[in-house]
């Protein structure tokens, strides 16, 4: 303790200006949008760095199972391309396919599951391409959406979020649904407004739905656990298990959608009459 008091007497004028500067840094980066932009991206690039520094040591200790996970995305493409024009070059048909999404690679610097609102910070930015409400996914299923973007590194808004609402259907009715967390568990969430009439049964396949400007449709979301049936007599819910296993998660891909400007230039359009 005497050390320390030494300490503070000897530098005291240093350790007041470093403080003076960091107050203002903070009122500055409030008191203009512009300033704001640049604090967050710089302070989101510097997290972001250490960040990816400690997961590249994780990501050593998981190239088994990073391996594993390539390898059968290997086997979902190929089997997606499996029309084969002629069989002794082996080449594949996809012309005339009407391309709409861009998959961007993507790598999770950080991740959170326990808290009520979580996010992630994955290793690409503004350079590579991605913006806000971009969708992510991953080879098992949907992951979130995009919510803030530096210059290399963005925030994303995991299904584990309390603002997170994503309309979905059931394969086996096609009837649609909203989606939000709702459990407080990484692995299961909550699937609202399903009518009372609607039958389910346990495994039944959970995709996205039609209407999304931001997830393409028929993405893999989950499956059905339980049907809750609503003691009002009122719609029901249903709980399900995510396809994607947040806590392994280590790899992503970010998908921009290549008309959604003009999209939402439609959007802008409509009025209420």
């Amino acid at each position: 303790m005497y050390n320390l008091i030494r300490f503070i007497q000897k530098h005291h004028f240093v350790i007041l200006f470093i403080l003076l500067e960091v107050i203002c840094i903070v009122l500055l980066s409030r008191s203009q949008n512009y300033h704001k932009q640049v604090v967050f991206n710089t302070t989101n690039d510097a997290v972001g760095k250490v960040y990816e520094w400690g997961n590249d040591i994780g990501d050593y200790f998981h190239l088994k199972r990073t391996n594993q996970q390539l390898a059968e995305e290997n086997a979902m493409l190929r089997q997606q391309l499996s029309v084969v024009t002629d069989t002794t070059t082996s080449t594949y048909d996809i012309q005339g396919r009407d391309t709409i999404y861009e998959y961007i690679p993507a790598r999770i610097v950080n991740n959170s599951i326990t808290n009520v609102n979580n996010y992630m910070i994955i290793d690409k930015g503004r350079v590579d391409g991605i913006e806000e409400d971009m969708c992510v996914i991953s080879t098992d299923g949907i992951v979130g959406v995009v919510a803030d973007v530096s210059t290399h590194y963005a925030t994303i808004i995991s299904l584990l979020h309390t603002s997170s609402a994503i309309g979905v259907r059931f394969l086996n009715n096609q009837e649609l649904g909203t989606l939000k967390w709702g459990t407080n568990n990484y692995r299961y969430g909550m699937v609202e407004d399903i009518p009372t009439h609607i039958v389910l049964q346990p495994g039944d396949t959970v995709v996205t739905g039609p209407y999304s400007l931001i997830f393409p449709e028929d993405l893999m979301v989950g499956t059905v656990e339980e049907l809750l049936q609503s003691p009002t007599g009122d719609l029901n819910h249903a709980r399900i298990k995510f396809a994607t296993n947040f806590a392994t998660l280590r790899q992503v891909y970010v998908v921009r959608n290549l008309y959604k400007n003009e999209l939402d230039e439609l959007k802008s359009n409509f009025k209420e009459e």
